[in-house]
């Protein structure tokens, strides 16, 4: 039996038609053959949270490491949040950030350790004297970390500004919709007759059945040249019953960029942290078809060979 897990936003891309519960899907699914061991809501405790603006920010009058700002929220009057994060300062005017509202929730600290039951409601107070009505939030305060958002600072608040998939996000919206957080990742058993399940695919096309609705996978299109890759690239299977087949391609005009943001919100809801367009898309292909690839630079290949032992 192996693990696989798959992010719920990812199933309904091929069954778009899906409208169900975290805990509907899990049911039904383990009832057709699909064990579902387990699932996770991604927006668990994530309660009342918009995309803010700061407007400004000013020192403390009684603190040397608090920060007073004011925030456009969307609606309203501005809102006061007095802050410690290291990464706001007057040259923050103008940032958007994730904003939890008075009665709103979080997932835990900023700290990154273990996440309370039920989150923490933030409230409006006081901090050292100054009123404060709402925070602004670390991906560690979402339930997230780094690994799924490598343009987050080590520490400090989540800057949208920092990355340019970002660029429309409108004041006021929710902040968890756009990190792509109202998403549940689904943890199966997949024994070893149903190697058909070891992908994203394939899990689709059982929830396709399992709820009735029509399946509609990615269409693959011929790509390529008239060039022949083993003019660039040799492969030699010394063990064939381990490895019957392996094969390989060659991409030119390579240039290494974050890959979109839709493949790295699908990988991250997937646990697989993103790293570059060239890793990701052998990831994202790993996972959705069960395939493994692998991408090697064509100048470091010694011998311009791949021996398969």
């Amino acid at each position: 039996r192996t693990n696989m897990n798959t992010a719920l936003s990812w199933i309904k891309a091929y069954v778009p038609d899906l409208d169900v519960t975290a805990q509907e899907y899990t049911d039904a699914m383990t009832l057709t053959g699909t064990k579902v061991e387990g699932y996770s809501c991604l927006d668990k405790n994530l309660e009342n949270i918009v995309v803010g603006e700061v407007l400004s920010v000013e020192r403390h009058p009684d603190a040397d490491k608090l920060v007073v700002c004011q925030v456009n929220v969307g609606a309203g009057e501005p809102v006061q949040i007095v802050t410690g994060a290291p990464n706001i300062t007057e040259a923050s005017v103008g940032e958007k950030v994730p904003v939890v509202l008075d009665g709103g929730r979080v997932a835990g600290g900023h700290d990154g350790g273990a996440l309370p039951e039920d989150g923490i409601k933030i409230k409006k107070g006081k901090l050292r004297g100054v009123e404060s009505c709402g925070m602004m939030c670390s991906v560690e305060e979402l339930g997230a970390d780094r690994d799924m958002y490598p343009d987050a600072p080590e520490e400090g608040l989540y800057i949208f500004n920092n990355n340019p998939a970002y660029a429309d996000l409108k004041i006021g919206s929710d902040a968890v919709e756009a990190l792509g957080l109202h998403d549940v990742n689904f943890e199966y058993e997949v024994t070893s007759n149903r190697v058909d399940c070891f992908g994203v695919l394939g899990i689709a096309r059982e929830a396709a059945a399992t709820f009735g609705k029509e399946f509609v996978p990615p269409v693959v299109k011929k790509t390529g040249n008239n060039e022949k890759a083993s003019d660039y690239v040799s492969v030699e299977i010394q063990d064939t019953t381990l490895c019957r087949r392996y094969v390989g391609r060659v991409v030119k005009n390579i240039k290494i960029a974050p890959s979109p943001m839709w493949m790295q919100r699908r990988l991250a809801a997937n646990g697989i942290r993103p790293i570059n367009n060239i890793v990701d898309i052998t990831n994202y292909v790993m996972e959705e078809y069960a395939q493994p690839m692998h991408a090697y630079d064509l100048d470091r290949l010694a011998g311009k060979k791949i021996i398969v032992r």
